[in-house]
């Protein structure tokens, strides 16, 4: 039976009474911890974007604005903080992630080959010898990474060619895009899936003409059921992993994430972490959405969770569609027909499909909101109208803010956010994807129809939607300042050139979908996201100003130190 939410709702850090959100003084009348000035406090909030001055007592904001009243809550025992002219803003939230793939595909010794790591079809032929000449006879290999559209040479593996590089050994290979996965044929075995196995809800085990396996499988519950032995023979140790994971977003200037992949056995996993005292980051967590856990009576949330648990499970997760890179998008336009799509093994004029049928997707929908959960629904291509429908019809008759969401969105069109608009859905956008693959899209993918408008989020902006940014955990690093620039810049990496101009945002607007709307998306909004008083001391200190540096060097801002409820979690201490 799956657990309920009310069993994950875990790890109060402080034993503080809420104080009343506005803008001034708390009016707590307690001495300050600590007192931030000399430099810019960026606020996120109402009528006032920077103040000079921000008070903390017991792990919330208890006072900010100008340094003269700021200044009266400071007592014996207050620590001031000079910020020297760097800036002070509410902690980044990321609303879309998954720190447990992290931990389990990039924490060492796990090999990281991703595009950001080795940027050559060599390089990654290169790690994987050299990570079968280190292995011993019948040891796993995992190798996270790979992207045939950006590592330049690189050759899909098979199912052949992994068991002519490692004929002793079990290897999985997991396509950065995190939608496919391809295995030899003793990680085939070891994972029992044969050629007569039959496919999960929503993925496939990818046969060739012949009826035999290739080695790759395509979506979540394949590669799951491929990984999960090599998991638990190569990753011990997931508490500490998991904890390794939560400091690199940490050093981001995160100091909440969320679970896109949540399970019974990671929700495990995240209790134990965050009942530790020195835990960095607060989770909000999404189950995987299977038709068991649709026709589950039990499995129906529990009460809101609070902003001092720092994890609580609020939702269920679909994936309507794929990833662009694997050429499995719903869209109503083909892929070009070129040499970048005939080495992604796409036939001509292509176009990808559903991981569900229609009324697969109505039925899951209306099941988990029917129990209360909040859906968030992977779904990239302009075939959004599907989840829309989906999402119509399980939202008739609903009172209260269950905020659907669509995550990714890649293609989605202006009048398709705005129907989202009217049905009360929420985006949240991969918008990395114009920096690292701007010019794939216009060049390989797409063309500049397409190409150029892709993560349109001025349109879902106009259309009267609140956004969020994401990395999509191991997907891109995380980097919610590089979400911002690109958000502020849509300049691709490799060639400096803008996609869709008019699609650029203001720099404020950014700041607010990486820290406020994200909030706002993981039912945080009260708690975290902007800097007023009576909210929790999640902060971050940035070396310059968002706001009054040059877009063009957004980017090479750096986060100084982070704060989650008051208590630093990563920087060297200021002072």
């Amino acid at each position: 039976m799956a657990m309920s939410r009310r069993s994950f709702v875990v790890g109060s850090a402080v034993a503080a009474s809420a104080v009343a959100c506005g803008t001034g003084d708390s009016g707590s009348g307690a001495s300050a911890d600590v007192i931030f000035s000399g430099g810019p406090i960026v606020t996120v909030a109402g009528s006032a974007p920077e103040v000079e001055a921000l008070a903390v007592a017991g792990g919330r904001i208890s006072a900010v604005g100008a340094e003269s009243e700021v200044m009266a809550h400071r007592g014996p025992a207050t620590k001031l903080v000079d910020l020297r002219g760097r800036a002070l803003l509410p902690a980044f939230v990321e609303p879309h992630s998954h720190p447990s793939q992290i931990a389990a595909a990039l924490a060492p010794p796990a090999v990281d080959v991703r595009p950001f790591t080795v940027p050559t079809g060599d390089g990654v032929n290169a790690k994987l010898a050299e990570a079968v000449r280190t292995a011993r006879a019948g040891e796993s290999i995992l190798l996270y990474g790979i992207d045939v559209l950006l590592q330049t040479g690189l050759v899909l593996p098979t199912v052949r060619s992994l068991d002519a590089a490692a004929p002793a050994n079990p290897v999985v290979v997991v396509a950065n895009s995190g939608h496919a996965a391809y295995g030899n044929t003793a990680a085939l075995r070891q994972a029992g899936i044969t050629r007569d196995t039959p496919n999960p809800p929503g993925a496939e085990y990818v046969h060739g003409p012949d009826g035999e396996l290739t080695g790759e499988v395509r979506e979540a519950a394949a590669i799951l059921t491929l990984t999960e032995p090599l998991q638990a023979s190569v990753s011990g140790g997931m508490p500490d992993r998991l904890r390794w994971a939560y400091g690199q977003l940490a050093a981001a200037g995160y100091a909440t994430a969320s679970e896109h992949t949540g399970s019974a056995d990671s929700g495990t996993l995240y209790t134990a972490v965050a009942a530790d005292p020195a835990c960095p980051i607060r989770i909000r967590s999404y189950t995987m959405g299977t038709p068991e856990l649709a026709t589950d009576a039990a499995h129906v949330p529990g009460p809101a969770v609070g902003g001092d648990a720092l994890f609580g499970v609020i939702g269920m997760k679909l994936w309507a569609d794929g990833s662009p890179w694997q050429g499995n998008i719903f869209t109503t336009f083909p892929y070009l027909t070129n040499e970048a799509t005939a080495r992604m093994g796409l036939e001509p004029h292509h176009h990808g499909g559903m991981n569900y049928t229609p009324e697969q997707i109505t039925d899951l929908s209306a099941a988990f909101v029917g129990q209360g959960w909040q859906p968030a629904c992977h779904v990239h291509g302009d075939a959004a109208d599907v989840v829309l429908d989906a999402y119509e019809k399980a939202l008739a008759g609903k009172s209260g803010e269950l905020r659907p969401r669509l995550e990714h969105c890649g293609a989605m069109r202006p009048d398709q956010f705005a129907r989202a608009a009217k049905l009360g859905v929420t985006v949240s956008f991969f918008i990395e994807h114009v920096y690292y693959w701007g010019d794939v899209l216009l060049d390989d993918l797409f063309g500049p129809e397409h190409g150029a408008h892709w993560m349109s989020a001025k349109s879902a902006l106009d259309a009267g939607l609140r956004i969020s940014f994401h990395n999509d955990g191991t997907v891109t690093p995380p980097d919610p300042i590089g979400n911002i620039a690109t958000a502020v810049t849509r300049t691709a990496r490799g060639s400096g050139r803008v996609l869709a101009a008019e699609q650029c945002l203001s720099v404020d607007a950014a700041i607010k979908a990486q820290t406020l709307d994200a909030a706002w998306q993981l039912h945080l909004d009260t708690e975290i996201g902007s800097l007023e008083p009576g909210k929790y001391a999640d902060l971050v200190v940035l070396s310059g100003n968002p706001r009054a540096v040059p877009p063009e060097s957004l980017r090479a801002l750096t986060v100084e130190a982070t704060y989650l409820m008051g208590r630093q979690t990563f920087g060297e201490p200021l002072a």
